[in-house]
């Protein structure tokens, strides 16, 4: 799957510039680099943008959709490390170690535009704007709060307050309520670390009391407030 500028979207329109990492750079000169350096391309859901075992060829920019970020077992097992929403970088963790192989697949949770600046380009870049490489610290340390977090939520959360977060985080706003859109069950569960017949149980179980209910592929918050009680009582 070929990169090009052409797929590039404009970071001066983009309705989630101030999530990214471009909004951060501060100077005219390097945010214009930024722009001028980037290659895209579309991917469908379902589609791997990067290989767990493979070289890393760059660093990557989630432009528009979600990006699920997870491990493999050898029984094929998966488990979700994260999900990239727009403006979250993706790879870089593995490409400024310089010592490996990908130790995660990257791949697309729903249809979703992902930049790419190949390791050469990007690390010209931050020796160029020294700004920059301050801003990747910062995501850095984010990366690390995150990972602790999902650690400590794992330990001592239960397993209604997982699934609470999760949909919390994966939800978008629309009238006259949020949705979480077209999420497999699978999926919810990995990224809240249960099974999916736990994730299934508690689903119909926030569906009885009234806190969601299904459409088609998507589920409906109609209970925002009560979700975001059990996500927090549990914390």
């Amino acid at each position: 799957m070929a990169f090009s500028r052409r797929d590039a979207p404009n970071c001066d329109w983009c309705p989630f510039r101030r999530n990214c990492f471009y909004e951060l750079l501060g100077t005219k000169e390097a945010k214009k680099a930024w722009r001028d350096m980037r290659l895209a391309n579309p991917f469908k859901r379902g589609e791997v943008i990067f290989h767990e075992g493979t070289l890393p060829q760059g660093v990557y920019v989630v432009c528009t959709g979600k990006v699920k970020v997870y491990k493999s077992s050898r029984t094929g097992q998966q488990l979700t490390t994260r999900v990239e929403s727009p403006g979250d970088l993706v790879g870089h963790v593995t490409m400024l170690a310089d010592d490996g192989q990908y130790t995660s697949t990257g791949e697309a949770l729903e249809p979703s535009v992902v930049s790419m600046m190949d390791k050469k380009t990007f690390c010209d870049f931050l020796f160029r704007f020294p700004q920059a490489a301050l801003v990747l610290m910062r995501e850095l340390s984010r990366d690390v709060r995150r990972g602790e977090n999902k650690a400590r939520d794992i330990a001592f959360k239960p397993a209604r307050g997982r699934l609470a977060d999760t949909l919390l985080r994966m939800m978008a706003p629309k009238k006259p309520h949020p949705v979480v859109a077209g999420i497999k069950r699978r999926d919810l569960a990995e990224m809240a670390g249960l099974t999916i017949e736990t994730t299934v149980r508690l689903l119909k179980d926030f569906e009885e009391r009234e806190i969601l209910h299904k459409r088609e592929k998507d589920l409906v918050i109609i209970g925002e407030d009560r979700l975001r009680a059990l996500a927090g009582a549990a914390s």
